[in-house]
């Protein structure tokens, strides 16, 4: 049996779709790069604003690229974090100053931790306990900046979550000699150029600070820096110091979009629906449940 000849168009249709094509092709616009970025507000002194100007009111969202850590190699088994391909990654520009899990220097009981949390994802944040460092600055549906300059203090407002807030001196006071650990711990704040730095310190064990569920004890201490590169375009750095979790400090960070418009009313729980986040339920394959971490 001979082979089948595929059906042959005539030349006048064949001439047609010719021209169609490559007037298509002539016609094609490149794609379009990312939106123009203006430069970032400030005050009568020239120093930048890193929440609303006077007028307008707006918010720092970042869910979609909120998590501190990436995943190259694999994830723990059993997680509910995906992995991170390695091809959409060298297209994410957002991915640094971002960190891979296989560079966290965590120390072995702390890494069990982790891995035991990624399977079962039973994160305080989703019970209304509130967050401190990235887990609060990347809370779903934006974070306020909110200067009051009277009382030498910046607060943070995340719009979701438990709705509670964060008080950063700016007095050039130092940190409490035993401070009480607190969900938030204790942060103090200065200015390098366009740059707010906090130090952190006094945190207690009952929180997570990332949503990933990376371990700390109460020796954690945070710096944070945050760049406001443009009106639409929040950098934030953070580099995570506790000798009780950790063989060494690491750093990470992720960058965070301006949205205009008022904030929501959010009330915790009302309506969640990361319900197996409340409750730490997951299902392996023949419908066993997991351990449940705090």
């Amino acid at each position: 049996m001979g082979h089948l000849q595929p059906p042959r168009l005539p030349v006048r249709a064949l001439a047609l779709f010719l021209g169609l094509t490559l007037a298509g092709m002539a016609s094609a616009q490149p794609p379009r790069g990312p939106a123009p970025q203006t430069p970032p507000p400030r005050n009568a002194e020239g120093r930048v604003i890193l929440g609303s100007v006077p007028g307008k009111v707006g918010a720092w969202e970042g869910f979609g690229t909120r998590p501190m850590l990436t995943f190259f190699d694999k994830v723990p088994e059993g997680s509910l974090i995906s992995i991170t391909p390695y091809i959409d990654v060298l297209k994410m520009k957002d991915i640094f100053p971002k960190i891979n899990v296989s560079e966290v220097p965590f120390q072995p009981w702390a890494r069990a931790l982790f891995e035991a949390r990624s399977r079962t994802r039973f994160e305080p944040y989703t019970r209304c306990k509130p967050s401190p460092g990235p887990r609060a600055v990347a809370t779903a549906y934006g974070t306020q900046f909110v200067e009051f300059p009277a009382m030498n203090k910046i607060y943070m407002f995340p719009v979701g979550g438990p709705r509670h807030y964060r008080e950063i001196w700016m007095d050039g006071r130092q940190h409490p000699d035993s401070p009480k650990p607190t969900y938030h711990g204790h942060s103090i704040g200065h200015w390098e150029g366009d740059t707010l730095v906090v130090d952190s310190v006094g945190f207690n064990e009952k929180m997570w600070f990332d949503a990933e569920g990376s371990p700390h004890t109460n020796q954690l201490h945070l710096i944070e820096r945050f760049t406001r590169l443009s009106q639409q375009r929040l950098k934030y750095e953070v580099t995570i110091d506790d000798p009780g979790a950790y063989t060494r400090p690491w750093s990470s960070g992720f960058y965070m979009d301006w949205t205009d418009g008022e904030s929501f009313q959010f009330v915790c729980q009302d309506d969640n629906q990361a319900s197996e986040l409340m409750v730490g339920t997951k299902y392996d394959a023949i419908d066993r449940r997991q351990d449940i971490f705090p």
